[in-house]
């Protein structure tokens, strides 16, 4: 039985994972309208927000790439914390 994520094909399931997968609080089994045949099974995210968009913009503006007194060389750190620190300031 062919099992999908929100990302595609996942696995081919036998009749024992079929069997543990009815129990899954996140699957979905898809039948057949005509006969009720078991066509598909559908995993779906449960209690995680992994396939949400989440970070918009650009994320270089969180962080600064440059030397400091506190900050060594080819090492990124928040700016936040050097504003803070007394740093560099963009």
């Amino acid at each position: 039985m062919p099992v999908f994520t929100q990302y595609g094909k996942v696995e081919m399931a036998d009749a024992a994972r079929v069997r543990r997968l009815e129990t899954a609080p996140n699957a979905e089994f898809v039948r057949r309208h005509k006969d009720g045949q078991l066509m598909r099974i559908n995993l779906w995210s449960h209690g995680d927000d992994y396939g949400m968009r989440t970070h918009h913009g650009n994320p270089q503006t969180d962080v600064h790439h440059a030397e400091t007194d506190t900050n060594p060389p080819r090492v990124w750190t928040f700016k936040h914390c050097l504003e803070r620190a007394g740093g560099p300031q963009s």
